[in-house]
């Protein structure tokens, strides 16, 4: 790694030196051409060095750059430079003997070899100048030269100033060239340092576990990344510091409603004035993804530019994990609650059992005895609030799930119509009820008391949630459960056959912030003192102690539905009932399908699910997206829709809407509501294909294959 740096440095540093010697080239051209044009102007003294300078000048300092282009051209270039200079210092000695500046360009020509090519060059370059100063002397001395200034001329045919003038060209050549050479030495091992320094830096910043981005506010663009911002945004470095804005790497707000541009631009006013801001942050990457990342900023040197330093961790599956574990420790919590209050309730309700029967004993016998009509009008209130005193206690029982039970073999169907009977002249004449009673249901084994209690609680709920009147439906069903149901709202289920009895309202719906704290103990939206806010919780424990379940499914402004799962009887004399698998399965290639629905759990397991069976499956999340995908391509043979979408189009309206421009579409409706209740109001048609969730996958390729038949 050392050698390799070490390797770097030196290329880096001759390519310095390429680059330096080209100025260098340049001014010499300059200089030299300058110094012939002002010789020109005295051509009576300096005639000759005109016209033997002006060649020269031409081939050996202005046709190299011009013809030697490239770093390969970089010896050549040199060697003409020196050769010139060589050439016009012996032209100005011949002409002007120690008069001449030529003494300056022979010393000048080893510190141009040793800064540009080596010592060894530089002291080749010396003896060939002090070679053609003694030469130079040697003849002038002999008088086989004249100089061209005759009154200089006694002092130039003296030899012993040539040799003067040859040991100060030695001497301070040589002292030229350690000093240049020392320089050129300290220069490179300075730029080699630097070079591995720069280098150290680049790797901590390429190989940094995090993504570092530098942005310059000045220019409003990045100037530098690493590596690890491609790996986690998409976007390639040049693109960055290119192309990308930004604006463009975060959506318009974050998850916390600020806005995206204005929260960045605070941050990075913090770390402009020194300090070090550490947030979450959520990017976008190039597919469009949404990260969750944490950022932390700081300023970064030189203080005359605003640069400021962005890390960014990408915490997604930290925050996952995280979330995950505040899930698990609220379950832990919530499941030691209830324990703890089911056992205090349990304790409290069988002791205050004992205490109301004692009581209400009590007040019976003296009834008995008392003959004062007002004292037993005061008696037989104590009895009636002795009796809901009961019937709190029961409840709190079925809460804590040690309430004693009776099962027996039960109709529900009864169960409703004799609830029905006696509830419907309680209720407000402004809510209608309805019921959807299946033919041969199943028995159930259950306490009649408690299964009368928790539709009597669905009920009154009910009628709670229609305060200015609405649309009651009571509904019953058989359902076979296995794992072919496509749901993913409810609780689990063990496989087995099951009665369904469903209570749905036309309310004001659930919250989705409260639907899971419903069944809480003495959780309620009403107001103190209306109610014990254990009705729910009653029905809950009541079914799990039954070995079923409870379900809630619930639009705001459209309605909810309660279902309660049964586990039917068992009836020696009637086998097992297995789930009916689809006897006229679909090809492949069977048709196109459009789906439309909301809870992207339930859209993957139904795309799946036809997409097995063979049909073409085109998805969509609401009513008008799939009205803007039929309007593009009207080929399809059947719309699937959820009953409930978001947007303006509901499934009834989107269903309107696709056969207005083709009569006749065929159209199967999902719901969680019971299937009754999805009517009301929503404009289906009697005739239309209607399943509620959770479906199961027989069917639904079923009545697929009925209605494409």
């Amino acid at each position: 790694m050392a050698g390799d740096q070490f390797l770097q440095a030196r290329k880096l540093h001759a390519q310095n030196i390429r680059e330096s010697s080209h100025w260098l080239f340049q001014y010499f051209m300059i200089a030299v051409g300058l110094s012939i044009l002002a010789a020109a102007t005295r051509a009576v003294p300096y005639g000759p060095l005109y016209y033997f300078g002006i060649p020269i000048f031409l081939v050996f300092f202005v046709a190299p750059p011009l013809f030697l282009r490239g770093p390969h051209h970089h010896v050549r270039r040199v060697f003409l430079l020196i050769i010139g200079l060589f050439l016009l210092s012996i032209t100005g000695l011949s002409f002007l003997g120690l008069a001449s500046a030529g003494w300056l360009i022979l010393l000048t020509t080893p510190i141009i070899a040793v800064a540009l090519v080596g010592r060894r060059a530089a002291y080749l370059t010396l003896a060939a100048s002090l070679l053609i100063s003694i030469t130079l002397g040697y003849l002038h001395s002999a008088g086989h030269l004249q100089t061209t200034i005759a009154s200089y001329g006694h002092y130039v045919e003296n030899s012993r100033n040539w040799m003067i003038m040859s040991l100060a060209l030695m001497f301070s050549g040589i002292a030229c060239i350690i000093l240049t050479e020392h320089l050129r030495t300290q220069w490179e091992t300075s730029n080699i340092a630097l070079y591995q320094q720069h280098d150290q830096m680049l790797a901590l910043v390429e190989y940094a576990p995090e993504a570092i981005l530098i942005y310059d506010m000045d220019q409003k663009s990045f100037v530098t990344s690493n590596s690890r911002v491609e790996r986690i945004l998409g976007y390639s470095r040049e693109e960055l510091l290119e192309k990308i804005a930004p604006k463009n790497l975060s959506p318009p707000l974050q998850p916390d409603g600020q806005d995206s541009s204005k929260t960045a631009s605070r941050y990075m006013q913090q770390a402009l004035k020194g300090e070090f801001p550490v947030f979450e942050w959520q990017l976008k990457g190039k597919s469009g993804t949404l990260l969750d990342c944490e950022v932390s900023l700081a300023r970064l040197p030189p203080f005359d530019r605003r640069l400021i330093r962005a890390s960014v961790v990408e915490i997604s599956a930290r925050k996952a994990e995280r979330e995950e574990r505040a899930k698990i420790q609220q379950q832990l919590a919530t499941s030691q609650k209830l324990e703890a209050v089911g056992k205090l309730t349990g304790g409290v309700a069988h002791d205050f059992n004992n205490l109301l029967a004692v009581t209400l004993g009590n007040l019976e016998l003296l009834r008995d005895e008392i003959n004062d009509p007002d004292q037993k009008k005061l008696i037989d209130k104590s009895i009636a609030a002795t009796l809901r005193g009961s019937d709190l206690t029961r409840n709190m029982l079925a809460f804590a799930r040690k309430a004693s039970l009776a099962p027996s073999p039960i109709d529900i169907n009864q169960v409703v119509r004799e609830t029905k009977n006696w509830i419907s002249r309680t209720l407000p004449t402004t809510i209608t009820v309805n019921t959807s009673l299946l033919d041969e249901l199943w028995q159930v084994e259950a306490d009649p008391s408690a299964t009368e209690s928790a539709l009597l609680n669905l009920i009154l709920n009910a009628q709670d949630a229609m305060p200015k009147g609405g649309k009651l439906t009571i509904e019953t069903a058989n359902m076979v459960i296995d794992d072919s149901y496509i749901d993913l709202r409810h609780e689990e289920l063990p496989p087995g056959r099951y009665v369904m009895l469903a209570v749905s309202d036309t309310g004001e719906g659930i919250p989705p912030e409260i639907l899971s704290e419903i069944f809480e103990p003495f959780y309620s939206t009403k107001a103190p003192g209306d109610n014990s806010g254990l009705g729910l919780s009653m029905v809950h424990g009541f079914m799990r102690q039954s070995i079923g379940t409870v379900q809630v499914y619930s639009e705001q402004g459209i309605g909810t539905t309660f279902k309660l799962f049964f586990k039917a009887a068992a009836n020696p004399d009637e086998p097992d009932l297995k789930p009916e698998r689809e006897t006229n399965a679909p090809q492949h290639d069977a048709g196109r399908i459009l789906l439309a629905e909301d809870d992207v759990g339930v859209l993957e397991v139904l795309v799946k699910t036809l997409t097995a069976a063979g049909y073409a499956v085109t998805a969509a999340t609401s009513g008008d997206r799939a009205k803007e995908i039929y309007e593009s391509d009207p080929e399809f043979d059947l719309l699937i829709t959820d009953v409930v979408m978001p947007g303006t189009l509901l499934g009834p309206g989107l269903a309107t809407e696709l056969r207005a421009q083709r009569a006749g579409f065929p159209v199967i409706f999902m719901s969680g509501y019971a299937s009754e209740a999805s009517l009301h109001g929503n404009g289906l048609q009697p005739d239309d294909v209607r399943l509620m969730k959770p479906v199961q996958r027989t069917d639904l390729l079923n009545a697929i294959w009925k209605l494409l038949r």
